[in-house]
């Protein structure tokens, strides 16, 4: 079957091209038949070099239900999109037993067909809520069943929500107000806070954000607001490679962001519930908070069912649709008064879109000003942020 090749040439498809390459059975003069002639940590030393290292986010949907399953948890836990299977779970006693160790924390889920169990690297995996439409007390019991399905007592470590999702900021903030909580209950989420690593808040932008248009059109996004295709698209994806920077040769020029919620109220909201938890800054906690910003490619913001990206054909798909769109922008719409605002061809060769998403440090909102109509403006100039990029 022949590789596919992109019309369009992406930061995805040139970092991971070398996991597309295709495979072929090795020749019998290279298979190795002593493996189990091995001393024992040697051979525990292989399988664990052969695990899985990427990083995954796994989007969840957390509902509330009565307590009348035969597991007795108030919630249901759905998903997204399943990963892919961990070949060393099924080789072997002793290769299952090394994956074991590293993917440790069950989570089990629903699906279409049945309930699954699905195993978690509570160092290296992120659980994304993207709602939160539950009680603070049932997202406590989903805390803490996961703490102590963990050999190690840590349950997850990196956690992120929606930051603009309307009721993510009242169900936080619920935890520092309401006075009903068990005291053990309150002891178990102060001890899993302070384990957390990550606690991360999503900004997704409307895809049309890249193009200049859409619902902030009005505030002139190229040449005011630097929102251009240097913004990383959130596909439908699970593992992602995390840089310090974006590793891209166009860096973002950013300038500044239009918000339509205060992102800040979310961090405020997460901060008194750590309040509420009796942690301070003597005592922790050890996690970082960051601010994830992208356009969605979740839904068809591009006015089509096809703008959803889930592989890289669709991620393909996605960038076409969008350049027709440019053009239709610039031929009919307020684009064509304001040719200036139009990327030069040597400018569209030098810079590679991405499926991903920015990291912005703790703070970066702290200068936001609110502005008429719900809307509010930050100055992002000068920033440097990191960048998560997708598998395809």
């Amino acid at each position: 079957m022949e590789a596919f090749k992109p019309r369009y040439t992406t930061l995805n498809y040139v970092h991971f091209s070398y996991d597309g390459l295709p495979s072929e059975s090795a020749p019998e003069s290279t298979l190795f038949h002593l493996f189990t002639h091995l001393p024992l940590e040697l051979r525990i030393r292989t399988w664990e070099l052969s695990l899985p290292c990427r990083r995954r986010l796994f989007t969840l949907r957390l509902t509330h239900k009565d307590r009348d399953g035969p597991d007795h948890h108030d919630y249901d836990v759905s998903i997204e999109q399943l990963p892919y299977a961990i070949p060393q779970s099924s080789v072997c006693v002793e290769s299952r037993q090394v994956a074991r160790q590293r993917f440790r924390l069950p989570l089990l889920v629903n699906t279409t067909d049945r309930p699954l169990t699905i195993w978690i690297n509570p160092e290296g995996d992120y659980l994304f809520l993207p709602t939160f439409n539950i009680d603070i007390s049932t997202f406590a019991n989903f805390i803490i069943k996961l703490k102590k399905s963990d050999p190690r007592g840590k349950g997850i470590l990196h956690i992120a929500f929606d930051s603009l999702c309307k009721t993510s900021i009242p169900s936080l903030k619920a935890l520092s107000t309401d006075l009903d909580i068990p005291e053990e209950t309150i002891t178990i989420l102060r001890e899993w806070a302070l384990d957390l690593q990550s606690v991360w808040f999503v900004h997704l932008l409307s895809s049309e954000s890249r193009l200049g248009a859409g619902p902030i059109s009005g505030t002139g996004n190229w040449t005011i607001m630097g929102l251009n295709r240097s913004i990383p698209i959130f596909p439908h994806a699970i593992e992602f490679d995390l840089f310090e920077e974006d590793i891209r040769p166009y860096q973002p020029n950013l300038k500044s962001h239009t918000v339509f919620y205060n992102p800040k109220l979310a961090v405020q909201a997460w901060e008194a519930m750590e309040n509420k938890l009796g942690i301070c800054n003597n005592t922790g906690p050890i996690r970082q908070i960051s601010h994830i910003l992208a356009v969605t490619a979740r839904q068809g913001y591009l006015r089509s069912a096809e703008a959803e990206v889930r592989c890289a054909k669709t991620m393909d798909d996605y960038l076409q649709l969008e350049q027709d769109q440019t053009e239709e922008f610039f031929n009919q719409g307020p684009g064509s008064s304001n040719p200036e605002w139009r990327e030069t061809e040597e400018e569209k060769k030098s810079l590679l879109s991405a499926a991903g998403f920015w990291i912005f440090p703790y703070g970066t909102f702290d200068t936001l000003n609110e502005r008429l109509s719900g809307k509010a403006c930050q100055d992002l100039r000068g920033q440097r942020p990191g960048l998560g990029l997708f598998k395809l």
